[in-house]
C-alpha cells in the first residue's frame, strides 16, 4: 500500500478561497444580468476598453479620462462585479473632472488566469501602472477599494511606486475572515479560509491619506468594522465619512451625488484642487 501523502493545509485554503470567491462571483453576476442591472447603467461618452498584461494573464479594463491634470481613480472592485458595473460610476466621475481605471481581476469577465489572491494584488499593481502611464507626470492617483476590493487595495498598495496620493475604502471590512462570517459563512468555516487581507492590520502600515467610506444601512458589512478599521489607521491624515441609507451595493447598482460627492471633494482636497467641476 502506497503511503498517504501528507495534507498541505495552506494549499486547501488556497483552494478553498478561489472555489468560494469563484462560486459566490457568479452567482451574483448571473443575478445581475437577469436583473438587466449592467444594461441600464449609464457610460461615459468616451472611454477606452482594452486589455494589459499582469504576468502571464490578460485583464480586461476600461479607462475614462478626466480633465487635463486633474486626480485620477483605480478602482478595485467586489466580489460580484466585472468592470460593466461600475461604468455609471466612471461616468460621474468624470462629470466632476476626474479620471478613472476599472479591471477585471483574473479570471473575471474577459480577463484569463484563475481566481487567486495573489494574483489579485499582482492584477492592482499592473493595473496601476496602466492608470499611471495614460496621466501627465504631475496628475495625483488615487487607489479606491470597495468591498472585497477594499482588502486587495488594502495589502497590495504598499508596494506600488511611486506611492499613490492616498486610499479611499468603502464598505470595507476588517478581515477577509471576518467578512466570510458576516455574508453568512459559519464561524468554522470562515475560520479554515486563508488569513489574508487583514485590513485593520494593513492600514497600520499605511502612512498615506485614507478615506473610509460606510453607510449605517450596509447589510453586509456592518458600520462597526469601519470604525475599527479607522482605530486601526496610523496616518496622520484619515477621515470617516459616515452615510445614512445606502445599501452595500448602491455606490454603483444606483450612484447619486449623495455617496460619491463626499468622495470626490476628499479626493479633490487630497490632491490641491480646490473645487469640483
Amino acid at each position: 500500500m502506497r503511503p498517504l501523502k501528507p495534507i498541505d493545509a495552506d494549499r486547501m485554503r488556497l483552494e478553498l478561497f478561489s472555489a468560494v470567491i469563484t462560486a459566490v462571483s457568479r452567482s451574483l453576476q448571473t443575478r445581475d444580468s437577469l436583473l438587466g442591472v449592467v444594461r441600464s447603467l449609464r457610460q461615459a461618452p468616451e472611454r477606452e476598453v482594452f486589455f494589459f498584461a499582469s504576468g502571464e494573464r490578460s485583464l480586461s479594463a476600461v479607462y475614462v479620462a478626466g480633465r487635463p491634470g486633474a486626480p485620477a481613480i483605480l478602482v478595485c472592485h467586489g466580489i460580484g462585479e466585472t468592470v460593466a458595473h461600475w461604468s455609471e460610476v466612471q461616468a460621474l466621475l468624470q462629470d466632476y473632472g476626474l479620471g478613472s481605471l476599472v479591471f477585471n481581476y483574473s479570471g473575471y469577465g474577459e480577463s484569463s488566469g484563475s481566481v487567486d489572491a495573489k494574483h489579485f494584488e499582482e492584477d492592482m499593481a499592473a493595473a496601476y501602472t496602466e492608470l499611471l502611464q495614460r496621466l501627465p507626470v504631475e496628475s495625483k492617483v488615487f487607489i479606491l477599494g470597495f468591498s472585497l476590493g477594499s482588502g486587495i487595495a488594502t495589502s497590495g498598495i504598499s508596494p506600488l511606486r511611486p506611492q499613490p496620493a492616498g486610499l479611499i475604502l468603502c464598505e470595507a471590512y476588517t478581515s477577509f475572515r471576518e467578512a466570510s462570517h458576516a455574508a453568512g459563512f459559519p464561524r468554522w468555516l470562515a475560520a479554515i479560509v486563508p488569513d489574508l487581507w487583514d485590513t485593520c492590520q494593513s492600514v497600520q502600515r499605511l502612512q498615506l491619506p485614507i478615506c473610509v467610506v460606510h453607510s449605517d444601512a450596509d447589510q453586509l458589512f456592518p458600520i462597526a468594522m469601519a470604525e475599527q478599521i479607522l482605530a486601526s489607521c496610523k496616518s496622520d491624515c484619515t477621515e470617516f465619512v459616515k452615510l445614512s441609507g445606502f445599501g452595500h451595493n448602491e455606490l454603483y447598482a444606483r450612484p447619486t451625488a449623495g455617496y460619491w460627492e463626499p468622495v470626490v471633494e476628499w479626493v479633490m482636497r487630497v490632491a490641491g484642487t480646490k473645487t469640483l467641476a
